[in-house]
């Protein structure tokens, strides 16, 4: 059995990526003798930081506590962080020990520089990254990507797509709502998620007169966008509309997915240069709920003849909530909840599994050049 790594740098802290995390080794330790190796970051003083900001300098994390737990191996699969100097120094100790393993990066997120570059103060790691990113190809032999590129940094792609272990989660029950439309937003609430655009929406679908059933808007989690989303909310007299509360886990996240009649993707994907289609973890966790859904970019999987979910247009209009309305009585129209819930989560069997997803994968690995 061919020895692998999962190597990732402390990715666990968020739940969602923990899951993912979760989901791959599962699927890849049917096949491999699979380890897991966090590279985790060091406790800085202020002047280490500082000094830490300099174009040759690097974030100090256990690289060499990483390498000692790497042994003969096969192939190391690693999700991807910022490139720097001691990043590259990484993948360049792997390759000239173990000249025969196969180096496989996930890139998550392609592009990417919009989502982690944004910030003003991030400016000078994306001067490392820049400075540094293209010698990955001495050392990487491929890159998992769930865009269409072919090619990225000048190493070849993996194309592949976010899987799920739709056993992992359970299925919806109960009833649509009658007489109201209950969306739900669960997220670390950051720029991409665009939540703001269903905020507008529900500004100007409430100041109509001929508007439609009550919405109602729930938005579970924290992040540094959940301040701008209150406050919207608040400017717009929409409180009695809109709630928003703490991180739900276990039982508690199950309740609230109960009371959605259709659960929220993302609508920001064009602050990441992200037009064509997406993969996110969010989708397939839909699916295998069976849950309607509704986003601002198209879903991969997802075809023009699906019929349980709703697309705004991907860029920065308020979603038009009497659309998303009328969407939703049309669904109510075939069949009720069980019905469909249970239609959604057999197209996730059959689209989304871990199984399917990690294939690409598995084939480069036993691929024998």
């Amino acid at each position: 059995m061919k020895k692998g790594y999962y190597v990732h740098f402390n990715a666990r802290i968020s739940s969602g990526v923990d899951k993912k995390i979760s989901m791959q080794m599962e699927e890849l330790s049917k096949r491999y003798d699979i380890e897991e190796v966090n590279i985790a970051p060091r406790k800085r003083n202020i002047v280490s930081r500082v000094l830490g900001l300099w174009p040759t300098a690097s974030v100090a994390r256990s690289y060499e506590e990483a390498l000692d737990k790497i042994k003969d191996p096969d192939f190391v699969y690693v999700r991807r962080t910022t490139c720097d100097r001691k990043y590259l120094d990484f993948f360049r100790k792997i390759k000239e020990k173990y000249p025969r393993c196969k180096v496989v990066v996930e890139i998550f997120t392609y592009p990417y520089d919009r989502d982690d570059f944004a910030k003003w103060d991030a400016w000078p790691f994306w001067i490392k990254e820049k400075m540094y990113r293209m010698k990955l190809q001495r050392y990487v032999d491929r890159f998992v990507t769930y865009s269409d590129d072919d090619e990225i940094f000048g190493i070849k792609t993996i194309i592949a797509m976010n899987g799920f272990d739709v056993d992992s989660v359970r299925q919806v029950s109960g009833s649509y709502s009658e007489d109201r439309l209950n969306l739900v937003g669960v997220a670390v609430l950051q720029r991409h998620h665009g939540y703001e655009r269903i905020i507008e929406g529900m500004k100007e679908y409430y100041s109509r007169d001929d508007r439609g059933i009550d919405v109602f808007l729930t938005v579970v989690g924290d992040g540094p966008e959940k301040k701008y989303y209150e406050k919207l909310t608040d400017n717009y007299g929409l409180r009695d509309h809109i709630t928003f509360l703490p991180p739900k886990y276990g039982e508690e996240l199950e309740e609230v997915y109960e009371t959605a009649d259709i659960a929220l993707v993302s609508f920001g994907m064009y602050k990441l240069g992200i037009y064509e289609k997406l993969s996110a973890l969010k989708s397939r966790e839909c699916l295998a709920k069976g849950l309607l859904m509704a986003s601002g970019c198209r879903i991969d999987v997802i075809d023009d003849d699906y019929p349980y979910a709703f697309f705004a247009p991907n860029d920065e209009t308020p979603v038009d909530i009497g659309e998303m309305v009328g969407f939703f009585e049309k669904v109510k129209q075939m069949g009720n909840k069980e019905e469909i819930s249970g239609r959604i989560r057999r197209f996730a069997y059959e689209n989304v599994s871990m199984e399917k997803a990690m294939m690409p994968v598995v084939e480069y690995l036993e691929n024998k050049e």
